[in-house]
């Protein structure tokens, strides 16, 4: 199943929205969406999941290494990779991988955009 990435802006943060699957075949369309949107000034990005069906290490890669560069290059707390709408196969998934420790998981975008907010006023 292929991988659609749409996005939009929502005051400094910025909204991904995945649909298919995040594998071998499309991790790397998936890296250079995430590059772009980086390169563009983002650094706050909430990915919508919801509508993924699959991830594999690959994709989970492209995730780790988008919260480190985050994290590195523009230092603490300016940037974050935070995931809404994560269904139980990719729940299950992070869990095993114990990135569930590493990603803040929210179950709507709107309640993501309300966290990240309370959290800097």
């Amino acid at each position: 199943m292929p991988l659609t990435i749409e996005h939009h802006r929502c005051g400094d943060l910025t909204v991904a929205v995945l649909a298919g699957e995040v594998d071998v075949g499309t991790s790397a369309q998936l890296r250079e969406s995430l590059t772009r949107l980086v390169a563009s000034g983002a650094r706050h990005l909430i990915l919508d999941v919801r509508a993924v069906t699959l991830i594999d290490s690959n994709g989970l890669g492209v995730l780790l290494a988008l919260h480190h560069h985050l994290r590195d290059q523009h230092g603490s707390g300016t940037g974050s990779v935070t995931l809404t709408g994560v269904n139980s196969r990719v729940r299950d998934v992070l869990r095993v991988t114990r990135l569930t420790s590493v990603f803040p998981i929210y179950g709507t975008v709107d309640v993501a955009v309300h966290a990240h907010y309370a959290t800097r006023a």
